[in-house]
């Protein structure tokens, strides 16, 4: 009888001790799966954060950018890529929008403007595109290129602006 009774003891014993492993176990578990979800995020991020900027397009708002190309020198080429979304921090566009972009500067250069991945020029003979559409509802993300072949040495100062228009 005095067996069985140190048995039970023992056991309640590694019940209790073994209910707080179980629950460390557990949370452990959890921040793993949480730690993998982030992963998967952040690569997710990096795959499209990797550009020189994010603009936007979630009202109808010209929007400007300046490219610096000072102390460039002629024939050089200079490439940026960057990002137009439908949302901004959490905020979703419950509508689609219409955005053109259109690049004016007083370098004397030849502009193209593709989408990441393509070879199309968006940009006609005045650099300035139609206009296209980002949707809304959920968020989205247009990864575009900026190529800027430049004709002649620049100066210090010498920016190219590029604009981007949202239309409703």
């Amino acid at each position: 009888m005095d067996k069985v009774k140190k048995r039970i003891k023992r056991n309640k014993e590694f019940g209790i001790s073994g209910f707080i492993l179980l629950g460390v176990f557990i949370l452990l578990l959890i921040f793993v799966v949480y730690l993998l979800f982030r992963l998967k995020e952040a690569k997710w991020e990096y795959k499209y954060h990797n550009v020189d900027f994010t603009m936007p397009v979630i009202e109808e708002k010209l929007n400007t950018i300046n490219v610096i190309v000072g102390g460039k020198k002629k024939d050089e080429v200079v490439t940026y890529l960057f990002n137009i979304t439908n949302y901004r921090d959490r905020k979703v566009n419950k509508k689609p929008m219409k955005y053109k972009f259109f690049v004016r500067s007083n370098t004397k250069a030849e502009y193209k403007l593709t989408l990441k991945d393509d070879d199309k020029n968006l940009l006609d003979e005045k650099n300035i595109s139609k206009y296209l559409t980002i949707n809304g509802k959920k968020k989205e993300i247009i990864t575009y290129k900026l190529t800027i072949t430049l004709k002649e040495d620049q100066k210090k100062e010498s920016v190219v602006d590029l604009y981007i228009e949202g239309k409703k």
